[in-house]
């Protein structure tokens, strides 16, 4: 993912809600919706869940500065 300027970082969730530990892929990044998708592959979550999609999309806000995020 690419992020200040053009620079490409790695990007994780790292420790989920409930302090739950996960390690996940990018599936699908689409720039003209902001949106984000990753597939969880290892960790905690993967006792609980068979599969675990985490969506991630962000809005401008429609008065003001800033954005709204929907995971």
């Amino acid at each position: 993912m690419k992020v200040n300027g053009g620079k490409s970082v790695p990007l994780s969730i790292g420790v989920m809600c409930m302090a739950k530990k996960a390690k996940e892929v990018v599936e699908a990044v689409d720039p003209d919706k902001n949106l984000v998708t990753f597939r969880v592959i290892e960790g905690d979550l993967m006792e609980e869940y068979k599969s675990f999609v985490i969506t991630i999309q962000v809005s401008p806000k429609s008065e003001g500065s800033g954005s709204v995020v929907h995971w």
